[in-house]
């Protein structure tokens, strides 16, 4: 792999870095809204973003650790 390949594949990792935290954020606001509603229609949908949310950070994980595993096994 070249060094422009290195690049790409770190950015990538940088990326993924910047947008887990960000799921988690959403998780726990679209959580907030689900406790502030009492309507059950209300409560339902913002239950099911949550867990959309927490879906989303999970993928990206999995992604991260697979970008994470190809880097440390590039030549330094």
């Amino acid at each position: 792999m070249s060094g422009k390949e290195r690049r790409e594949l770190e950015r990538k990792i940088e990326a993924l870095v910047i947008a887990i935290p960000r799921e988690t954020e959403a998780n726990e606001y679209y959580l907030k809204l689900a406790n502030e509603y009492e309507d059950p229609a209300s409560k339902e949908m913002f239950t099911f973003l949550a867990d959309q949310e927490n879906r989303h950070r999970q993928s990206l994980e999995h992604i991260l650790a697979g970008l994470e595993e190809q880097l440390a096994k590039l030549p330094k």
